[in-house]
């Protein structure tokens, strides 16, 4: 300071600005995209785990190839895709985008479904369907049967019974035996939950009844129903309508194409994809992807995996079998009343987001998981 200055006194005053500090308030599809690996670097079977970009070949997306990015998913054996949903611990599988190329986040139970909830018997439009199988040993869970209608254990997840009992919350008129699982999720909760497009594709098996083809091929063939005449499968079945690589129908004989809806299970690609990006090529049968893939999964290694489990997509084996994932790893086609061997027990809901849902707190590990909010 110079000499004019010295010996004089200054009087001011300090601004404080107030602002709100939205770090933890950010929309939840751009808060899960900032975890991405953007550069996975080293060797791949070395990989711990993160969410990764996928491209439109279902491969590991790659910018400096102009690649265009089909979706976002957590990928390797250790990731932080925890979040809380209805008081419980629920799991981030990643961005997906909709018919309309609107991004929403897909989350799945950490944990299967306790059977103590599912109803033996289960009515809905007058029809009484079986969700629970109860024998000596079991109390295992139907995806699909009733003994009061011709065909009553087809593969349509669009009219199956656990469809039903996952979408429905409670009509008083027939009691207790009508609680679907919606009547046991909170109402902030349910606020959350978008209705999305699931599609019905049929996959393709082995002689053994193993799902053969490789995470990138499932993930098409669960979405072959472009060519599907009025949403629905051929009025006769014909197995190359299923069978055939390049069908754009592979739906079995008026099933539905897709379902909208709210709550469903998951696709067998989820599983492949939850793997280390070295193991999208390799088949998920039997005596393969559970011998070399497994104990790379997240998926796998969540709490609670101790047997078999539905998943959504429709087999080609035969027009009363759906597609299921076992405890030791590996993708199988059982029949929807458990009448065969592979009878699964477990239960695991899926949704998808509304793209307005926010993050109010948390950073997605498993001390402190994702809060949401609308």
């Amino acid at each position: 300071a110079g000499e004019e200055i010295l010996n004089k006194t200054y009087y001011g005053s300090i601004d404080v600005g107030l602002y709100q500090d939205d770090k933890h308030e950010n929309n939840f599809v751009e808060e899960v995209k900032t975890k991405l690996i953007s550069n996975i670097s080293g060797s791949k079977e070395d990989f711990p785990g993160g969410l990764i970009s996928v491209n439109t070949k279902g491969e590991l997306y790659k910018e400096n190839n102009n690649e265009e990015i089909r979706e976002y998913r957590y990928s390797g054996p250790n990731v932080n895709n925890y979040v809380t949903f209805n008081d419980e611990i629920w799991r981030i599988i990643g961005v997906f985008k909709d018919e309309n190329n609107i991004e929403h986040v897909k989350i799945v139970r950490n944990n299967l479904l306790s059977n103590t909830i599912f109803p033996q018997n289960y009515i809905i439009d007058g029809v009484e369907y079986n969700i629970k199988y109860v024998s000596s040993n079991y109390n295992d869970s139907y995806a699909n049967y009733n003994d009061k209608v011709i065909d009553p254990d087809n593969n349509d997840w669009s009219t199956a019974g656990l469809q039903y009992w996952l979408n429905t919350m409670h009509d008083e008129s027939v009691g207790e035996v009508n609680k679907g699982y919606l009547y046991y999720l909170k109402d902030d909760s349910k606020n959350l939950i978008e209705k999305m497009k699931y599609y019905l594709g049929t996959i393709r098996v082995n002689s053994s009844s193993y799902i053969y083809d490789t995470p990138k091929v499932v993930y098409n063939t669960e979405r072959e129903v472009n060519g599907c005449a009025y949403n629905k499968g051929p009025a006769e079945n014909n197995s190359s309508n299923i069978l055939e690589a390049n069908s754009s129908c592979r739906v079995w004989a008026n099933n539905s194409a897709f379902w909208l809806g709210e709550i469903a299970l998951l696709y067998p690609s989820d599983y492949g994809y939850s793997t280390n990006i070295t193991y999208w090529d390799t088949s998920l049968a039997y005596n393969s992807f559970n011998l070399v893939a497994k104990d790379t999964s997240w998926l796998q290694k969540t709490t609670n995996h101790i047997s078999n489990e539905w998943l959504i997509s429709p087999s080609a084996r035969g027009d009363h079998f759906v597609t299921g994932w076992g405890g030791l790893g590996d993708g199988f086609c059982p029949e929807v009343d458990h009448t065969s061997g592979f009878a699964p027990r477990g239960v695991r809901p899926t949704l998808y987001l509304k793209t307005n849902v926010k993050v109010i707190s948390g950073d997605g590990t498993e001390n402190n998981p994702y809060e949401l909010s609308i």
